[in-house]
């Protein structure tokens, strides 16, 4: 099976599952390959706020229940969530709609808003609304960058499988590495 094939044939469920771990770098591949024609903006679009929705709940469910255990034993996830935990108080609707876009705060930011007083109901439905909204900005700044990188670079491709595969590749390594610092 060829790999355009493979990426028409799976790309929503890879987007899915390696959007759990780097959201932004995949959408972007995945706005490339809307570009290319092998997948559609919309269900991308879903997919990856799916992915990012899930994420954000997982990080809020788990510090509600261990939130108090995780920060005793690890002090630099405490250390996050000290230095946010003074917007999140006073901003906790706006932490929900910015927290997709402050990288580095990905983890902190949910996991102050889990240890809270927010409902559970209220957080999910705000999340949807939020992890819809970024993953819409990213899919179409990506499809937008896709665009501009045919227009400077030429056709792209006949190397499009290589910058996939290694792109793939590289994002793979990276959220290895962050989930293996994680934690340390």
């Amino acid at each position: 099976m060829h790999l355009s094939e493979l990426l028409a044939q799976y790309g929503y469920i890879v987007v899915f599952l390696a959007g759990l771990f780097e959201g932004e770098t995949i959408l972007m591949l995945g706005a490339f390959a809307v570009h290319q024609g092998y997948l559609s903006l919309l269900p991308l679009i879903a997919v990856g706020a799916a992915s990012a929705f899930a994420t954000d709940q997982f990080y809020f469910h788990l510090s509600r229940r261990k939130g108090r255990e995780l920060l005793a034993r690890r002090t630099q996830l405490k250390a996050h969530i000290d230095r946010v935990n003074g917007f999140v108080s006073r901003h906790p609707v706006a932490t929900i709609f910015l927290m997709r876009f402050a990288w580095g705060l990905r983890i902190a930011l949910p996991a102050t808003l889990g240890m809270g007083p927010m409902r559970a109901t209220v957080y999910a439905a705000l999340d949807v609304l939020a992890a819809l909204l970024w993953a819409t900005v990213i899919a179409v700044f990506g499809l937008k960058l896709s665009g501009l990188l045919h227009a400077w670079i030429g056709q792209l491709r006949p190397h499009e499988h290589t910058l996939i595969l290694g792109a793939l590749v590289i994002t793979l390594i990276v959220g290895l590495v962050a989930q293996w610092r994680a934690r340390r």
